[in-house]
């Protein structure tokens, strides 16, 4: 029997509470749901499954009596299915309501009243033991019969690249003030990877060099990840630490502009512990244009095992930035002097891939992959365009980058950049 404190608490909230809410105007309503073929399914239960069987008075009833979001449902549905039940809504989320132990059982997953099934349902983890539930439910005095035991994979929180990452991967957003474009401004960009100096205990990070306040030269930009809220401090991860001046490398820029080899800077952390060194954060799918910002919960990072110096011509290389997630595509351009639109600034030898970028994925890193779970870094994503209609991204290769910023330990592996 249901306890008057049950049905107390069986109204719950969303669909549960309209579906009580009809449970308690239409004897025996025991849920509703649209099958496969687009019907709306109307569960009845008891004496009234018989005497409402016809689908025009169902529609009635429910039309009569339900709320905004089950009118504005009915207004598309021009055929119902009655279905007997053998339980209403209203025992179903009585049911539910004695179950406030449900997650203390051991691989529990989650707890639903099945609509669809006229059932409650207790999904647990793959192994876990479907006895233990029975246990509580006996406990709980829930009929079992009222009950599906179901499995489920864990129900992982979603991450992204534009959340708060402590130890913090390449990929993940950065914001910096530039007070030289105005008061209060603020601008986004990703951070490329995770670095360390010779000869030097800090930890550092690389990204763009117009990703702080003057594109060359530092100023000690502060870098806040994600986002710099009520307590700045808690926020700013890194200080700027080395952005050479542009002007004319070794006499290759051109006349009237100023040039570097790299749009690159680094970046120092203000707390070592912030560094989520040798890795890159990997997110759940990857296309050409657009990729994914959410970061894989089963495969969350990818580990950088080395890098390449420069790119070859049709090499695949991939990059995943704080707004247009992982993207990749082959490499169709190899060192062109590129002017950065609206400036006096060439970017000398830079490299280009067929592949999707935008605003703030500025600092990305660029990487080619070594095996399905490792990476060698290419070089650092600035810019991006498009040619004959296509994307494009533009990127300075790891031999330009250490040439100007030095020599850059970025990972455990052998494989390293040669800088001349």
């Amino acid at each position: 029997s249901l306890r008057v404190a049950d049905l107390q608490a069986a109204s719950g909230r969303g669909a549960d509470a309209e579906f009580v809410r009809l449970a308690k105007q239409i004897p025996g309503f025991g849920g509703m749901y649209y099958d496969r073929t687009g019907k709306l399914n109307v569960y009845l239960a008891g004496a009234e499954a018989g005497a409402r069987a016809r689908s025009a008075d169902v529609a009635r009833s429910l039309r009569s009596l339900g709320g905004a979001a089950t009118q504005r449902r009915l207004k598309t549905s021009a055929t119902f299915v009655t279905q007997a039940a053998k339980y209403d809504y209203l025992q179903l989320q009585a049911y539910r309501a004695r179950l406030k132990n449900i997650f203390r059982v051991k691989g529990v997953v989650y707890a639903d009243t099945d609509e669809s099934q006229n059932r409650l349902r207790i999904a647990i983890r793959p192994g876990a033991a479907e006895r233990d539930v029975e246990r509580e439910l006996a406990r709980a005095g829930v009929p079992r019969d009222a009950v599906i035991i179901s499995r489920s994979s864990p129900i992982d929180r979603v991450q992204t690249l534009v959340d708060r990452l402590r130890p913090v991967p390449g990929g993940a957003q950065l914001v910096f003030p530039a007070p030289s474009e105005g008061p209060g401004a603020f601008f986004l960009c990703s951070l490329g990877f995770n670095a360390r100096l010779p000869g030097n205990s800090r930890e550092f990070f690389v990204t763009a060099s117009h990703c702080s306040d003057i594109q060359g030269g530092n100023q000690d930009t502060p870098y806040y990840q994600p986002l710099p809220r009520r307590n700045p401090a808690a926020d700013r991860i890194a200080f700027e630490f080395r952005d050479p001046r542009y002007g004319n490398p070794g006499g290759l820029c051109y006349e009237g502009f100023r040039c570097r080899l790299s749009d690159a800077l680094l970046a120092r952390y203000t707390n070592d512990n912030h560094s989520d060194f040798g890795t890159i954060a990997r997110t759940t799918f990857a296309l050409q244009r657009i990729g994914s910002i959410e970061i894989n919960a089963r495969n969350p990072r990818w580990e950088v095992v080395g890098e390449l110096g420069f790119p070859f011509l049709g090499e695949t290389v991939h990059k995943v930035g704080r707004t247009t997630g992982w993207t990749r595509g082959p490499v169709i351009e190899t060192c062109v002097d590129v002017n950065a639109s609206g400036t006096d600034i060439v970017q000398l030898c830079q490299d280009f891939a067929f592949a999707g970028s935008a605003g703030g994925d500025s600092g990305s890193g660029v990487f080619e992959l070594a095996g399905p779970d490792q990476a060698l870094l290419t070089g650092i994503l600035w810019g991006g365009g498009t040619l004959d209609g296509a994307p494009v991204f533009v990127f300075s290769s790891m031999e330009q980058i250490e040439f100007e910023l030095g020599p850059l330990t970025t990972s455990g592996g052998a494989l390293v950049a040669s800088a001349p």
